[in-house]
């Protein structure tokens, strides 16, 4: 009885299929991470953009005339106008109204403070 050939291994029509496959499935992994990249990159400066935001705003209601922060922080515009005015008879405190806003992302944040007048006695006019 003459031994019978086994065929063994992968044809190459084979070998080609699983890797167009498997290109394909590197292709689009890779298009997914590109895009969960830029997504996180686009977090981070949002994040950045709101903390700048909380800066200026803490510094204009500590005091800091707003021509020097705008110096600091060129990409955002801010318009400060009067609330309460005329000042507190007792306390010579006013609220002002800021408005900041970053060109691009464009994100607008508006607050309202008081600043600190002096406290009216009877040894003052």
């Amino acid at each position: 009885m003459p031994a019978s050939h086994k065929e063994s291994g992968y044809a190459l029509t084979e070998v080609l299929v699983a890797s167009v496959i498997a290109a394909a499935v590197v292709a689009t992994a890779m298009s997914g991470m590109t895009i969960a990249l830029r997504g996180a990159r686009g977090a981070a400066d949002m994040q950045q953009v709101l903390l700048d935001g909380a800066n200026i705003s803490a510094r204009l209601r500590a005091g800091d005339p707003a021509a020097n922060v705008s110096a600091d922080y060129p990409d955002w515009r801010i318009s400060i106008s009067a609330v309460d005015r005329p000042v507190d008879p007792r306390t010579g405190a006013v609220l002002t109204r800021a408005r900041i806003e970053h060109t691009a992302p464009l994100v607008a944040l508006e607050l309202v403070f008081i600043e600190d007048g002096y406290l009216l006695t009877d040894e003052q006019p």
